[in-house]
C-alpha cells in the first residue's frame, strides 16, 4: 500500500490508525481501498472520497463502541478509585490529617524554594542577546597570585569595536551611585550611570517614550526610568524637560525606558551619556574604572577571541601580567567567583545548597507518607487479600494506592498555595526578594502541579508496590502482615528524618554563632554615635566653614570627612614602592583620602607617630599606613620612611576592620586630601541626647545646603546591614530546619499512636502482671528514641566535617564547640519525647480490663 499514488483522504485513514490494531489496520485498510480505486475509476475522485469517508465511519463502528465501553470501564474504575480513597480518608481522620499536614508543610517549603531558585535563575534573562553578551574581566598575578575584577580601562571599549570584526557592538559603563537630582520642584537621589550610546543596543531596556540610543549620543540628553519620570514629574510628559544634576549640569530627557527589573545585574535610574564623563578628562590604558560590555557575533570563538584581547592589552600596557577576558553574562550572577584564575562558583553554590535542602524537607514528608501507610498495612492488608481472592490484578491494587496517595498529595498542595500565598510577605522581607505567585505565570504553576505529582508518585510507590504484594491467602489468613522487615523499614526511614532535621539544626546554630561573632569583633574604632554624611555635587567647597559651625554644637566632639566611608575603603593598587620592595614581590594595596582629624572624629588608634595636623604645617607629602600594610611592608621603622615615590610615613593606625567585615585587614595607605570629600563623619558625645544634636545639625545642613535633602547613615547600622546576606541564609536555614522537625515531629506522632494501638493488650497484660506506669512508658518510648540516637551518631560527625570545612574559608571564624552537638542533639530528642509521651502515657494509664476482654 505504500507505493500508491493516491490516497484516499488523510482524516480518515488518521481515524482507521487510532481504532484499529496493526493487523486488523492492514485487512481493513486493503479492502476499503480496493472499493475506493473501483469508485475512483467510475464515479470520479470527489465522490471516491466521500463514499470512502462514509465506508470508514461504518467499519470502524463496531471498534468504536469498544473502544466507548474500554473508556467507560476506566471511567468507573477511577471513579470507584477515588470513592474508596475519600472513604478511607475520612475513617482514618488522624492518619490523614498528619499526611496531609505534613505533605502541605513539606510543598509549601518547596513552592517557596521553587519561587526563589527560580528568581535567581531568571537574572538577565530578560535580555534579548543575552547568550551573545559579555563583560570584560581583568586577571593580574602578583606575587604568583590572582587577582580578578571586573574593572577595565576606558579606551578598551572602542579599541574592541574598531579593531575586533567579532565585536557587533561595545559600551562603557560607570556607576555614579545616587546623585542629587532636581526637576524644578523635587530635589531626590537617584542612581546615576554613564553610558555609551551602545549601551541600549547590548541590553534590552525597552523605551516607553523617545529613543534611548540617539539620546546618549547627545551630551546634553539623558535617559530616565518611568519609575523616577513619575517622581520627578508626575504625570506630565517628561520628554524635552530639564532636570539638574548635582546642581551644576542640567540635561534634557530625550528618553524614557521601562523600569529595571528587579533581576537586572545592572541596576540604575538615570543614565547619562557617557560623553559627558569624558569631558575635561584624560582617560588612559593605566585607569581601570570602568565595566566594559560587548556584544558579540552569533558565531564568534570565545578562546580565540580573548586571546586577540591579551594581545591587544600587550600594545597599550607593558604589563605582561595583566590579562584581559571576556565572561558571559548569563553566568555573570550565579558563577562571579573566580579562585587562582578560574571560575570557582559563586551564588550558585548557594541555589544548590537551597535546591538539596528543599529535596529533602520534601522526602522528609514523603518519608512520613511511607512510615504510617506500612505502620497501617496490617489493617488492610486483608483488604487485600480479599480483592486479590476475587479477581483484582496487582496493577489495579498498585492503582488503588497510588490514587490514595496523589489524593493526598493534591489536597496538601492545595493547602501548600495557601499558605505561601499567605507567607510570601514575610519570606520577600527575610529573602529581600520580591517574589510572586501570578496566576498567568504557566511555567510556574505547570512546575507546581509537577511538583505535586512527583511528589505522590515518590511517597505513595513504596505503599502501593508493598501493600499489593502480600499472597492472598497469607493476607487473609494474617501470616502477610509486615512483620519484622516492615518494621526496620520504618525504623530506617524515622533515622533518616531525624538525620536530616539534625544536620539542619547543627548548620543554624553554627550560622547564627558565626554571625554573632563577626558582627561582634572588634572593629579597631568605636561606631557608637558616628554619622555620616554623604557629600553629593559641590557641597564640598564649603566643608571648611561647614565644620566650623557643626563643631559649635553642644556634644559634638569631633568631624571630618574623606574619600570613603570606614566600611568600603579605597581600591587596590599595584605597582606601590617601599624600601627593600623585591622585584618579584607585589600585593594590592587600598588607598584612600581624608581631611583633618579623621583618626579622632572615627575613633581610630595610633599605634606609632601621629595624626594629619596643620600644627605641623604642609602635610601634602605625609601619609598613613595601618599595621598591615608595615607588617607586609616589612618596615621595622616605619615613621619617616618613604615609601610610593615622595611620600613619607607620619603614623600608624592600629588595624580596624574594612571591606570584608569576615577577613582580616588588608593593607591600607591613608593621604591628606582636602579636595577627595566624599563623605563627612561628626562624632556625637555618647548619651542620651544625640537626637538633639542631630536635629540641630540638619538645620545647619539646611542653611548651607538648602538643595540638597538631608542624608545621614549611622555607622553601626551601616556595619550591621553588610550582615544582610548572611542574615538572610540563616533566616531560611532556621526556617526550613524548623519546618523539616515538624513533618519529623508529625511522623512520630502517627508512629507513637499507631504501636500504642498495636501493643494496647501487651500493655494491659504487663499491668495485671504488676507493671508500673513508668516502666511501660519508657517501654514504649525506647521504640523510637533508639533511631534518634543513632540518628544523631550519624549526623554529628558529617555536619562537624562539612561545616568546618566550609569555615575554613572564612578569616575570622569560630571554632566547632561540643556544645552545638549537644544542643542539637538534646533539643530533637527533648522533642521526640514529647511527641511520643503523650500516646506511650495514654496507653500505660489505661484501663487494663477495656483491651483485654476483646480477646
Amino acid at each position: 500500500m505504500s507505493n500508491r499514488k493516491i490516497h484516499p483522504p488523510r482524516l480518515a485513514d488518521r481515524f482507521l490508525q487510532w481504532f484499529c490494531s496493526e493487523d486488523v489496520l492492514e485487512t481493513l485498510q486493503g479492502d476499503l481501498y480496493e472499493l475506493y480505486e473501483k469508485r475512483r475509476e467510475k464515479k470520479g475522485e470527489l465522490l471516491a472520497d466521500i463514499y470512502y469517508a462514509f465506508d470508514v465511519l461504518s467499519a470502524l463502528r463496531p471498534f468504536a463502541l469498544e473502544k466507548k465501553r474500554s473508556n467507560s470501564n476506566y471511567t468507573t474504575m477511577l471513579h470507584h478509585y477515588l470513592t474508596i480513597s475519600w472513604r478511607n480518608l475520612r475513617v482514618n481522620r488522624l492518619y490523614s490529617l498528619l499526611n496531609i499536614s505534613g505533605l502541605a508543610v513539606g510543598l509549601a517549603c518547596g513552592i517557596l524554594i521553587l519561587l526563589w531558585i527560580s528568581h535567581e535563575l531568571s537574572y538577565d534573562t530578560f535580555h534579548k542577546n543575552q547568550s551573545n553578551i559579555y563583560q570584560l574581566m581583568r586577571h593580574e598575578v602578583m606575587s604568583g597570585e590572582y587577582f580578578t575584577g571586573d574593572v577595565t580601562p576606558a579606551p578598551l571599549g572602542p579599541s574592541l569595536k574598531s579593531g575586533m570584526p567579532e565585536v557587533v557592538y561595545a559600551t562603557r559603563t560607570l556607576g555614579a551611585g545616587k546623585q542629587l537630582v532636581n526637576a524644578g520642584h523635587e530635589n531626590t537621589y537617584e542612581a546615576v550611570l554613564y553610558a555609551d550610546p551602545d549601551f541600549f543596543n547590548i541590553m534590552t531596556f525597552p523605551s516607553v517614550t523617545g529613543n534611548a540610543i540617539e539620546a546618549l549620543n547627545s551630551p546634553g540628553s539623558v535617559v530616565i526610568t518611568e519609575r523616577t519620570a513619575k517622581k520627578l514629574f508626575e504625570h506630565a510628559d517628561p520628554i524635552g524637560k530639564t532636570i539638574t544634576v548635582n546642581n551644576t549640569d542640567e540635561f534634557l530627557v530625550a528618553s524614557v525606558i521601562r523600569d529595571v527589573p528587579t533581576n537586572s545585574s545592572i541596576r540604575f535610574d538615570i543614565v547619562i551619556p557617557f560623553s559627558t564623563y569624558e569631558q575635561n578628562r584624560q582617560l588612559k590604558w593605566d585607569n581601570n574604572s570602568f565595566q566594559t560590555w560587548i556584544l558579540l557575533a552569533p558565531s564568534t570563538d570565545l578562546l580565540a577571541f580573548n586571546e586577540k584581547i591579551d594581545g591587544m592589552v600587550e600594545e597599550h600596557l607593558d604589563n605582561e601580567e595583566v590579562h584581559l577576558f571576556a565572561f558571559p553574562l548569563e553566568r555573570l550572577h550565579l558563577y562571579n567567583h573566580f579562585a587562582n584564575g578560574k571560575p570557582d562558583g559563586g551564588k550558585i553554590d548557594f541555589v544548590y545548597l537551597v535546591g538539596a535542602l528543599g529535596v529533602f524537607i520534601l522526602l522528609l514528608a514523603c518519608v512520613n507518607f511511607m512510615n504510617l501507610a506500612t505502620a497501617r498495612s496490617e489493617r488492610r492488608v486483608k483488604e487485600v487479600g480479599i480483592r486479590k481472592m476475587i479477581g483484582a490484578q496487582r496493577r489495579i491494587i498498585v492503582g488503588q494506592f497510588l490514587t490514595e496517595a496523589m489524593v493526598i498529595t493534591f489536597l496538601g498542595l492545595f493547602l501548600s498555595v495557601v499558605a505561601v500565598k499567605l507567607l510570601l510577605p514575610s519570606f520577600n522581607e527575610l529573602t529581600g526578594k520580591d517574589l510572586s505567585m501570578s496566576l498567568a505565570n504557566w511555567r510556574l504553576w505547570s512546575s507546581v502541579l509537577l511538583l505535586g505529582w512527583v511528589t505522590g508518585m515518590v511517597a505513595g510507590s513504596y505503599p502501593a508496590f508493598f501493600l499489593s504484594s502480600f499472597k492472598p491467602v497469607q493476607a487473609v489468613t494474617g501470616l502477610g502482615s509486615a512483620g519484622k522487615g516492615a518494621s526496620v523499614f520504618r525504623r530506617v526511614l524515622v533515622t533518616f528524618q531525624f538525620f536530616v532535621s539534625i544536620f539542619l539544626i547543627i548548620a543554624t546554630i553554627v550560622t547564627y554563632v558565626q554571625l554573632e561573632h563577626v558582627q561582634s569583633r572588634p572593629l579597631g574604632y568605636d561606631q557608637e554615635n558616628l554619622v555620616e554624611l554623604p557629600v553629593r555635587g559641590d557641597m564640598g567647597k564649603e566643608f571648611d566653614v561647614f565644620k566650623n559651625d557643626i563643631l559649635r554644637v553642644p556634644g559634638v566632639t569631633a568631624m571630618s570627612a574623606g574619600g570613603d566611608n570606614l566600611l568600603k575603603v579605597g581600591g587596590g593598587l599595584t605597582g606601590f614602592q617601599w624600601p627593600g620592595k623585591g622585584p618579584d614581590e607585589d600585593f594590592p594595596i587600598n588607598i584612600t583620602w581624608v581631611h583633618y582629624d579623621w583618626i579622632e572624629a572615627t575613633g581610630l588608634a595610633i599605634a606609632e607617630g601621629r595624626d594629619f595636623s596643620q600644627a605641623y604645617g604642609s602635610d601634602s607629602l605625609a601619609c598613613l599606613i595601618n599595621e598591615t600594610a608595615a607588617r607586609r611592608m616589612r618596615l621595622e621603622q616605619p615613621v619617616g620612611t618613604h615609601i610610593g615615590g615622595n611620600s613619607y610615613i607620619i603614623g600608624v593606625v592600629k588595624d580596624f576592620v574594612f571591606n570584608d567585615p569576615t577577613s582580616e585587614p588588608e593593607p591600607l595607605v591613608i593621604y591628606l586630601g582636602t579636595n577627595q570629600i566624599k563623605h563627612i563623619f561628626i562624632r556625637f558625645q555618647n548619651d542620651q541626647a544625640w537626637q538633639d544634636r542631630l536635629g540641630q545639625v540638619e538645620q545647619i545642613f539646611a542653611s548651607y545646603f538648602p538643595t540638597y535633602p538631608f542624608e545621614v547613615h549611622f555607622t553601626k547600622d551601616e556595619y550591621q546591614k553588610r550582615f544582610a546576606t548572611i542574615r538572610s541564609m540563616r533566616g531560611m536555614a532556621t526556617l526550613f530546619s524548623g519546618l523539616a522537625i515538624f513533618i519529623a515531629c508529625l511522623g512520630l506522632i502517627g508512629l507513637s499512636a499507631y504501636v500504642a494501638e498495636r501493643r494496647r493488650k501487651e500493655v494491659g497484660i504487663r499491668k495485671v502482671l504488676g507493671a508500673t506506669i513508668s516502666n511501660i512508658s519508657i517501654a514504649l518510648s525506647l521504640d523510637f528514641l533508639k533511631p534518634v540516637f543513632l540518628s544523631f551518631l550519624l549526623a554529628a560527625p558529617l555536619a562537624g566535617w562539612l561545616l568546618d570545612t566550609g569555615l575554613d574559608n572564612i578569616d575570622y571564624r569560630i571554632e566547632l564547640s561540643w556544645w552545638i552537638f549537644a544542643l542539637a542533639g538534646g533539643l530533637v530528642l527533648l522533642l521526640a519525647c514529647l511527641m511520643v509521651s503523650y500516646h506511650a502515657i495514654k496507653a500505660s494509664t489505661a484501663n487494663p480490663v477495656e483491651s483485654l476482654r476483646r480477646e
